[in-house]
């Protein structure tokens, strides 16, 4: 008898409760869904496009630089540079001194080089023309950005391998009705890519970077 009840016990406690009797909490399986295949992607080869990129960069930017350094040596040994976009033959360095307008124009139809006596200011035009657009340095993240300027050197972004102490003054100026030039003296700012205008004689004075067209 006493047997007897033990089994009953033991079924009656293997047999399952119902859904209504029951609190147990029934866990769900979680199922993820599959990421897509480019995710998937080994890291190994992402790390193998990624120095490619870095190495045809680098590589990018020594052809760029040895380009430059082979011009820069060109124009200093002739003293001047022929744009051969625009035909424009400048001097291959600034007059290395600030000045006024004037004086900046003086200089320029003073000048003599390479044969020439038709030197001139060049015009805000023509001194944009200088700005190499293509020009890029990486900045110290590793992100590309437009060379940065440093006055006394060569710049990378200026065309020709020129050599400017400063930011020149261009022949741009207002013409009075005596066909004399007045007012404010315009430059051509490197640092911005842009004109600006100034006093032509007093508070910052210019440089002087000559140009004739043949």
């Amino acid at each position: 008898m006493v047997v007897l009840s033990l089994i009953v016990l033991v079924a009656v406690a293997a047999r399952p409760q119902s859904s209504t009797g029951s609190s147990a909490h029934v866990v769900t399986p979680q199922v993820r869904p599959a990421l897509p295949q480019v995710l998937l992607a080994p890291r190994a080869q992402q790390d193998a496009l990624s120095r490619e990129k870095v190495e045809a960069d680098d590589t990018r930017r020594q052809a760029q630089e040895q380009e430059e350094q082979r011009l820069v040596q060109e124009t200093r040994s002739r003293g001047y540079w022929v744009d051969p976009a625009t035909k424009l033959m400048w001097d291959g360095r600034d007059n290395g001194i600030a000045v006024t307008w004037h004086k900046a124009a003086s200089y320029c139809r003073d000048l003599r080089l390479a044969g020439y006596s038709d030197w001139r200011l060049a015009t805000l035009d023509e001194l944009a023309s200088l700005v190499d657009q293509g020009a890029t340095c990486p900045d110290r993240f590793g992100h590309i950005e437009t060379c940065p300027i440093n006055f006394g050197n060569v710049r990378p972004h200026v065309r020709g391998g020129l050599s400017l102490t400063g930011n020149p003054w261009s022949s741009n100026r207002e013409i009075n009705r005596f066909g004399k030039p007045y007012g404010d003296g315009w430059f051509f700012d490197f640092v911005t890519s842009k004109p600006s205008g100034d006093l032509q004689n007093f508070r910052n004075m210019k440089y002087a970077l000559c140009v004739r067209r043949p």
